[in-house]
């Protein structure tokens, strides 16, 4: 058993304490402190705590820590050994070293960087120069051929006389293709010509009495109610339409118009029925 641990262990059996109750004072694991008392201070996990533990060993046992570190010091480690001054100066010697060999090998490559750039500069003012050559030669004013200008204005004149022929026959044209419905050789048929594009609105109206009315376009029922006497029905036909109907339950008392184009209804008014079925054709 090492001197030292000896001293602690013997004054630890003084004070009356178990290796247990020391633990529980210093907080210090058991095995640490049987280390100490055995000298085995490599068993501790380094050297400051080899010096750490013995003071709180010896303050738990009543022993002056300063006085036993000191009487011992040969013995204990040193928890704060000296590194040598050396290596720091290695270390600086080695990075001035490889600092001067960097300028070193970058002074070797300065002719060589040098031409490098003489070679791009040359070849920058060459591109340069085809650029500006080439706007050059675009930017070049061709002069104008009167002798085209001479022939536009011919044409243009031709047209202008072509716009207005056009636009007589046009007008002709407009004039021939009005809306328009006339009764067909069967009695209640009629034929719609030239509707416009755009559809146009038939309005059924009640006059003198009640009239109940019925508008189908095509087989399908568009409405059917009972007009009043002057009420109006407005249904709004497509070109798309090919045929519609309207039955009446009092033909005397239905009036009909085709985009403001009044029915002459009086052909079948002078039937023996006054229920009757007109069917429009649109061509």
């Amino acid at each position: 058993m090492d001197e030292i641990g000896q001293k602690l262990r013997n004054a630890r059996i003084k004070k009356g304490y178990t290796i247990d109750d020391l633990q529980q004072v210093t907080k210090i694991q058991k095995r640490y402190l049987i280390a100490i008392e055995e000298g085995q201070f490599d068993h501790l996990p380094g050297d400051f705590y080899v010096r750490a533990f013995i003071k709180q060993y010896s303050d738990a046992v009543g022993i002056s820590s300063d006085d036993l570190l000191e009487e011992y010091k040969s013995e204990i480690p040193d928890s704060q050994p000296k590194e040598p001054v050396q290596s720091e100066e290695n270390n600086t010697r080695s990075i001035k070293e490889e600092s001067s060999s960097f300028f070193s090998n970058l002074g070797n490559y300065i002719p060589q960087i040098i031409v490098g750039i003489i070679v791009i500069v040359i070849i920058a003012v060459i591109a340069f120069g085809m650029v500006h050559k080439n706007q050059s030669a675009s930017s070049v004013t061709i002069p104008k051929d009167n002798t085209e200008q001479t022939a536009k204005k011919s044409s243009d004149t031709k047209k202008s006389t072509s716009t207005k022929k056009s636009t007589t026959k046009s007008t002709a044209k407009k004039s021939s293709t009005t809306l328009s419905v006339k009764e067909s050789s069967t009695s209640g048929t009629y034929t719609v010509k030239n509707l416009p594009s755009s559809g146009t609105n038939v309005v059924v109206t009640a006059k003198n009495g009640q009239a109940w009315i019925q508008f189908q376009e095509g087989s399908n029922t568009t409405w059917q109610q009972a007009l009043s006497s002057g009420d109006k029905k407005t249904t709004k036909i497509t070109s798309s339409t090919s045929t519609f109907s309207i039955q009446t339950g009092n033909i005397n008392n239905t009036e009909v118009s085709i985009g403001g184009k009044s029915v002459d209804l009086s052909s079948v008014s002078d039937g023996s029925s006054i229920v009757q079925t007109l069917t429009f054709n649109v061509e």
